[in-house]
């Protein structure tokens, strides 16, 4: 019981104590011209937020305003959604000429309810994270972890299991998809679990949102924060090109990524 008492102090611990935010130092009087909202998902933790405090100067010198915000909440995607459209009036984003967002799979399924109802006016381009393979953790986490999954993160988990990808259909705004290759730790560990969810599909037309480019990273979804400065460069691309370079990786994979490892 006392082991119990303290795995659970420590997740309500971890869970008040993410969530870091990044912003420019001086909001200016007059703003650049691009902002870049980042949009974390769940379990955003301390590899994030170093990686994004050290790229917030480069992507000024890119002359790109970066603003990653404290939004997600225990009490569900509803809640998290009116946290950010808090962040975005407090911090005035729509003093920009065009406002880019980077959505992380949570940030996906919050951001997009938004952006259709108007709450996001100078949006020019969007660019998702996804990941057949971590778009499954939730679900598993809702039904083999539940008590814990609740200690660490609430109900916001337990709804992204069950609520439908909301698509972004708004006109007039860039799209574009990166699609994660490699498994987490957690997938992996629960490979059983998310093989039941069906065959594992990459193409990018299997993700149910449209858009004007799509490429592959050969990154799991914890590097794709920690590495975040690798993506950068193709974000760039996009949001300046309505597209990513030609050095972008559109190939989706070959193979099983839940097949064993050799050797293990």
């Amino acid at each position: 019981m006392d082991v119990r008492l303290t795995i659970a102090a420590a997740c309500v611990c971890l869970t008040a104590c993410t969530g870091p935010l990044v912003r420019p130092a001086v909001a200016p009087a007059a703003p650049r011209r691009d902002a870049l909202l980042i949009l974390p998902g769940v379990g955003y933790g301390r590899a994030g937020e170093e990686t994004f405090r050290s790229l917030a100067e480069s992507m000024g010198r890119d002359g790109v305003d970066l603003y990653v915000p404290a939004y997600v909440t225990r009490s569900g995607l509803a809640a998290s959604r009116d946290r950010l459209e808090r962040f975005i009036r407090a911090h005035r984003l729509d003093r920009y000429d065009r406002l880019h967002v980077f959505a992380f799979i949570a940030g996906a399924w919050v951001v997009n309810p938004l952006v259709e109802r108007g709450a996001l006016p100078n949006l020019t381009a969007v660019i998702y994270d996804r990941s057949p393979l971590q778009e499954r953790a939730p679900r598993i986490a809702d039904t083999q972890l539940h008590f814990l999954t609740w200690l660490r993160y609430g109900s916001t988990v337990f709804d992204l299991a069950r609520t439908p990808y909301p698509p972004l259909a708004a006109p007039g705004v860039k799209v574009a998809l990166m699609v994660e290759t490699a498994p987490t730790s957690f997938i992996r560990r629960n490979a059983a679990a998310a093989r039941r969810d069906g065959p594992l599909t990459f193409s990018c037309g299997s993700l149910h949102q449209r858009y004007d480019d799509c490429l592959y990273l050969p990154f799991n979804h914890g590097e794709v924060y920690a590495r975040f400065a690798e993506v950068w460069p193709e974000v760039r691309a996009f949001i300046r090109d309505g597209r990513f370079s030609d050095a972008a990786n559109r190939q989706p994979p070959d193979g099983d990524p839940l097949a064993p490892r050799r050797g293990r």
